[in-house]
């Protein structure tokens, strides 16, 4: 039986993603009924957009401040998160600018711009609560998420009675809704960084530098490369095919993302409880308890879903699914449960100090799954389209299974002889 300690923890970081990520899901299906399907394949692509420039300004603060801050408490290491989150949002924004004016594209800068803000302000967001969640604080997180959604519900609300019809009001709203955790993170740090912001002001250079970038590197490419992974159809469906089929694709995201937060609220209270373990038996021990345990458990959802995958989307969207596209909808299921298995070995290379494998890994099989979809490029339907992307999430699970496998052997033969 797991700890009681690794249960609560599980279960209030569960609590804080189930309430943020319930209340976007809720956005996210307002909005498809409500717009028309042009006109939400415009709101899907700038959406998108906000989910890839997520985390790219967070640059891997996820699993590194979770991983550093459960060794070292120490202040400065969530002021370089987001000092370097900063640095990249000014980066993306000239680089954003940049590429309006080449492309002259028909999509208001104005909403990429906001894309880039709410990106910017669920990075920050992200380096607070991970801080907390090192040092074992996952509570915090939970009274934050649920302001934070009672807050967007008020949008939703406001969305659902016609109140707001324009896109970029829609977004302004999502916005300031998310600002509200970021506020209350804030609050909870404030003794903390009252204390420590000036020391590291005056210190600037020595806490803060090329090398820190340079630590944090791999960690960002796994995480730019892990979203680009789950955003990838979007993209090329954006690219390749029309903002309709982009909206009928995402539809399918939405109707199953209740379910796509359980890896995520796993992986931080899994990574927080291995990083604390220091002996190579002691974490393997512990891995192969939790995940013969969980797996089963975690898996019961997507097992409900495969049956009721038709009616739900017939009541969610008010409309019946093509039956041409059922087998597309058990595509993307399956996918999004090989994803939950991959965040088990994600979690061990991360605690095995291995992290910058996975980022390679990543990137790899992003680069080979984008060569898929640049092979059918204006051929692309939505049916190749979940084919891709299962066949992708198959390959760098496989990779990473492989990996830990080597890193463990090769530990185990590092270490001194038994006297």
């Amino acid at each position: 039986m797991l700890r009681s300690d690794f249960a609560r923890k599980l279960l209030n970081n569960s609590l804080a993603h189930g309430l943020n990520f319930g209340s976007r899901w809720l956005l996210n299906l307002v909005v498809a009924r409500q717009l028309l399907a042009n006109d939400f394949g415009v709101f899907s692509y700038v959406y998108m957009l906000a989910n890839l420039f997520f985390p790219t300004i967070a640059f891997g603060v996820s699993f590194y401040l979770i991983h550093y801050s459960a060794k070292q408490q120490q202040i400065s290491l969530l002021f370089n998160s987001l000092v370097l989150s900063f640095i990249v949002f000014l980066v993306l924004c000239l680089g954003v600018v940049g590429i309006d004016y080449w492309i002259n594209d028909t999509v208001p800068y104005y909403l990429y711009l906001l894309s880039l803000l709410i990106g910017l302000v669920w990075a920050v967001s992200q380096a607070i609560f991970c801080y907390l969640k090192g040092r074992q604080q996952f509570f915090v997180e939970v009274k934050s998420q649920f302001v934070g959604a009672l807050s967007l519900l008020v949008v939703v609300a406001l969305l659902f009675a016609g109140v707001m019809t324009q896109l970029d009001a829609m977004l302004e709203a999502v916005l300031m809704a998310s600002m509200v955790p970021v506020l209350m993170g804030l609050n909870v740090l404030w003794p903390e960084i009252k204390t420590g912001i000036g020391a590291y002001l005056r210190n600037f250079s020595s806490y803060f530098g090329w090398q820190d970038i340079r630590h944090r590197l791999h960690f960002a490419l796994h995480d730019v490369f892990a979203i680009i992974m789950t955003n990838i159809p979007f993209i090329f469906l954006a690219l390749f095919s029309t903002l309709l089929a982009l909206g009928q694709f995402r539809k399918l995201f939405i109707l199953f993302m209740p379910i796509t937060l359980l890896p995520v609220i796993f992986s931080q209270v899994f990574l927080s409880r291995l990083s604390r373990l220091t002996e190579l038996a002691d974490k393997l021990k512990f891995f192969r308890k939790v995940f013969v345990f969980t797996l089963p458990v975690l898996s019961l959802p997507y097992l409900l879903m495969w049956p009721l995958g038709d009616w739900l989307y017939h009541i969610s969207f008010n409309e019946a699914l093509d039956p041409a596209h059922l087998l597309m909808l058990h595509l993307v299921l399956a996918t999004l449960w090989i994803t939950l298995l991959k965040t088990y070995f994600e979690v061990l290379l991360t605690s095995l100090g291995a992290n910058h494998y996975k980022a390679m890994l990543v990137t790899l099989a992003v680069v080979l799954t984008a060569l898929g979809y640049c092979w059918f490029n204006y051929s692309l339907t939505v049916e190749i389209t979940a084919w891709l992307f299962l066949t992708g999430n198959l390959l760098i699970t496989s990779m990473l299974v492989v990996t830990c496998l080597w890193q463990i052997k090769r530990q185990k033969t590092a270490l001194p002889p038994q006297l």
